[in-house]
């Protein structure tokens, strides 16, 4: 129990403070540069973890899943939650990235047969009022396109991780991320290779470095690594409820760090949208005990 506390609260952090280095970064990176050189770092110290460990990756007749995986946790996650953060302040796009615990509990109803109780629906419903609070700021004045690009990466992030479920008997867990954040990265890189950089080419200052450095060494290689313990000891409505004070760090270091506004909205967006997140993962309802095979693991 001590160690996972610990580990929880690490993840806080590193999660929570890797929304501040990418909007950093993105001051002299573009941001699908950024994301391959993320994706490929990360992947890649994972992948030396891993063969390091002597897991064995299990390509045999799980191309598929694996390649699912690429799309929906690295191309879609990854590669939209920069952009996202591009067009939004580093805190309210971490609200609404962190509205992936509700959509995964919403989804797996259908999908996996979790339970839906009046409580869950409540949360969501409270979930979604507070991204609808924190909208009031700025008289309005918010970018459509990176509200959208946020939604669809918190979208993105629940259909990898209810896909992880259904694969995880399947498919080595750290492999599962490491391939992924891999295979991924040369199609971010490609695709960024071929958009090419325009006027807003990569301008390394120690700076924009150091915020790249952070962003692929804590907020992937070894978030995902406390991630994965954390997950790999629950299920996919309940292990989200651990991490849902992120967008209050990454809130709080957006006004310290980056000078965000900090006013009424955002604030008590902050604390309906946690509270909703709490809410969905902390009253899972009653089902049938979850078998050794079948615990999650999400990336």
């Amino acid at each position: 129990m001590r160690t996972r506390l610990i580990v929880t609260a690490l993840l806080i952090l590193a999660w929570g403070s890797t929304f501040t280095s990418i909007k950093i970064a993105l001051e002299g990176c573009p941001p699908l540069v950024l994301a391959a050189t993320r994706c490929l770092i990360g992947g890649g110290l994972l992948a030396l973890v891993a063969l390091a460990s002597g897991r064995r990756p299990g390509l045999r007749g799980n191309l598929g899943p694996y390649a699912l995986l690429a799309q929906l946790n690295v191309v879609g996650f990854f590669g939209l939650q920069v952009l996202a953060i591009d067009h939004l302040d580093s805190g309210y796009a971490s609200l609404l990235l962190y509205l992936q615990p509700v959509f995964t509990v919403l989804l797996a109803r259908p999908l996996l047969g979790d339970p839906l109780g009046p409580v869950r629906v409540l949360g969501a419903l409270t979930a979604f009022a507070g991204v609808a609070v924190v909208s009031l700021r700025h008289d309005g004045q918010v970018s459509s396109s990176g509200i959208a690009l946020a939604v669809a990466t918190a979208l993105c992030w629940s259909l990898g991780t209810i896909t992880v479920k259904r694969t995880v008997s399947r498919v080595e867990p750290l492999w599962a991320v490491a391939l992924p954040l891999v295979g991924g990265g040369v199609l971010l890189a490609a695709v960024a290779a071929t958009a090419g950089p325009g006027s807003d080419g990569l301008d390394l200052t120690p700076r924009v470095g150091a915020a790249i450095a952070w962003t692929a060494l804590i907020g992937t290689a070894l978030a995902w690594l406390f991630w994965m313990h954390l997950v790999t000891t629950g299920e996919v409505g309940r292990v989200a409820v651990s991490i849902f004070l992120v967008p209050v760090v990454a809130v709080l270091l957006g006004w310290l760090v980056l000078d965000e506004q900090l006013g009424w909205p955002l604030a008590v967006g902050t604390v309906l949208v946690c509270a909703g997140v709490f809410a969905v993962n902390r009253w899972p309802g009653r089902r049938r005990d979850v078998a050794p095979d079948e615990v999650v693991h999400s990336t």
